[in-house]
């Protein structure tokens, strides 16, 4: 099968398992796994093969690239201290325990290939964990620090990965010489990433600028970016994962100012299908592999595989459960001013936050992207068993963890703190204050008495709007019942104008131009009848 059959394939199995999984009350991810590993059945599929290094090198950069673009900024920088504390330490602890474990409990596999597994496990997953815990009653200081986590844990354990593979390949490996390579390595990604942001974003706002706003040409921009960024770091030998993660920072913040409406529709809507994408082909390709893999290790007992998948799964939790509670009460404990002013954590919210600890796209793709050879051209050792171990790790944290997730919220009584949506009501009435403030004043300087009276109708809407955002909780319940009301009537009247629009195409009255012209406009004012906001990817 040609290697054009073989990616259409794959993408239609990606879209396939995401319509069944609407159905099946399973994990999205098990089910791609499930997908790839009923494809591994067919016989041109089941000898695809993707290099390590390019599997990393494509997949990776856009993962981080995404991640750094769309965490909040403001709330990373709130829970800093803890976010900082889980993604350096604990994902050292982790390498440390979980090396120490599996080398234990397979003596023949080399410690050093069993600290690469345990950096591979370590970075938990932004996706799932939002997934896990988006409809959660948590307190945001909880989302916060879990996002902030997965976010830079994905580039410390990446980074501890790469120097446990160079130590595999080499036979050596000298901790004090690892901790200085590693400043220089995470300075100089940084700078990189950075750097190479700024050009791009740059340029990018020349274009627009010089009035060459084009939203394809500003959206290939963007998706180049996390590239340009690992592959520079790569070339200068410095860190192309913390160079990806700093160019995901510096352009989010860019591009909230800088993007104009139509590029902002656009490049979310492509970014959107991007990442679903390469999440489901991340997945897909280890059902792929997974039979393979476990063919190759048929010799080890089923038992035996079992206990190490086990054994990991508990290591994982143990180890972030008691990392994270002496963590979450050292500074009230040291310091009296912040015991006085913060009190003690509650504990019930600090074990959400250590049960949430799902592995996903980043563990896998790091897993498949172990070369096939180490120093001197032999194999890498246990390659297959390391790959197998991080699967059942995913696997085990998203059934067992991520299932069982909010039986423990409701168990222990843990309450959002509504923080977000009090945020969210904030922001619409200064806005809705901004804008019925601009009309007012507009109204002095118009002539026309229709002019007027339009604008009058305008200023009433966002009185409207602003009586219904200050109202009591009640009376703003009753009001967005209303609201809803009226957007279900202007979206029937809406299917009555697309509908008619189709006929009179049909019947030769207008051409497929002027439809698509007209279409638009009403697919316009349909998404602006959606409550909320959407995020904008640049």
């Amino acid at each position: 099968m040609a290697t054009l059959e073989v990616t259409l394939g794959l993408l239609l199995a990606v879209a396939a398992v995401g319509a069944i999984a609407h159905w099946v009350a399973l994990p999205g991810t098990l089910l791609l796994v499930l997908g790839g590993v009923a494809l591994s059945f067919v016989p041109a599929l089941s000898a695809l093969h993707i290099q390590p290094e390019i599997f990393f090198a494509l997949f990776i950069p856009p993962l981080l690239f995404a991640d750094g673009w769309l965490i909040p900024k403001r709330d990373l920088l709130g829970v800093l201290r803890p976010v900082l504390m889980l993604a350096f330490g604990l994902v050292f602890a982790t390498v440390v325990a979980i090396g120490l474990l599996i080398h234990w409990l397979v003596p023949s596999l080399p410690l050093a290939a069993a600290f690469a597994l345990g950096a591979i496990v370590s970075p938990t997953d932004a996706v799932a964990t939002s997934a896990a815990t988006a409809r959660l009653p948590v307190p945001s200081a909880v989302t916060n620090i879990l996002n902030g986590e997965s976010l830079i844990n994905d580039a410390s354990g990446l980074v501890a990965f790469k120097f446990a593979v160079a130590a595999v390949a080499t036979g050596a490996f000298s901790l004090a010489d690892a901790a200085g390579q590693v400043v220089l390595l995470a300075a100089g990604g940084f700078a990189a990433g950075v750097a190479v942001a700024w050009v791009i974003g740059g340029t990018r706002l020349k274009l627009r600028r010089a009035h060459v706003d084009d939203p394809t040409v500003q959206t290939i921009l963007s998706l180049l970016t996390p590239y340009a960024a690992y592959f520079l770091a790569e070339s200068l030998h410095v860190s192309g994962i913390l160079a990806v993660v700093a160019a995901g920072l510096y352009s989010g913040s860019h591009d909230a100012r800088h993007l104009t409406l139509a590029t902002r529709r656009h490049a979310w809507e492509v970014w959107t299908m991007l990442l679903y994408v390469f999440n489901g082909l991340v997945f897909l390709l280890l059902g792929l592999e997974l039979p393979s893999v476990l063919a190759r290790i048929a010799g080890t007992p089923w038992q035996d595989l079992a206990l190490y998948a086990i054994a990991l799964w508990a290591a994982l939790n143990v180890v972030r459960l008691v990392w994270i509670f002496p963590l979450a009460n050292l500074r009230p404990f040291l310091f009296r001013k912040v015991r006085e002013r913060e009190g003690f954590p509650n504990p019930r919210g600090v074990f959400i936050v250590g049960w949430a600890g799902l592995r996903g796209s980043v563990t896998m793709a790091a897993a498949l992207s172990i070369p096939l050879v180490a120093g001197g051209g032999a194999p890498f050792p246990g390659r297959d068993l390391l790959i197998f171990l991080a699967a059942s790790s995913i696997v085990l944290t998203l059934v067992v963890n991520g299932l069982t997730l909010p039986a423990f919220i409701r168990y222990l009584g843990v309450h959002g703190d509504g923080n977000a949506e009090r945020e969210d009501r904030a922001a619409r009435i200064a806005l809705a204050q901004a804008g019925g403030a601009a009309l007012r004043e507009s109204l002095g300087h118009l002539s026309r008495a229709e002019e007027v009276a339009l604008a009058r109708r305008l200023v009433d809407k966002y009185e409207r709007l602003l009586h219904r955002l200050s109202a009591n909780a009640g009376r703003r319940a009753e009001l967005d019942a209303l609201a809803e009301s009226e957007r279900n009537l202007m979206r029937k009247a809406l299917r009555a104008e697309r509908a008619e629009l189709l006929e009179m195409r049909d019947a030769g009255v207008i051409n497929d131009e002027t439809m698509r012209a007209i279409e638009s406009e009403i697919d316009d004012a349909e998404s602006s009848l959606s409550p909320g906001h959407r995020r904008s990817h640049g």
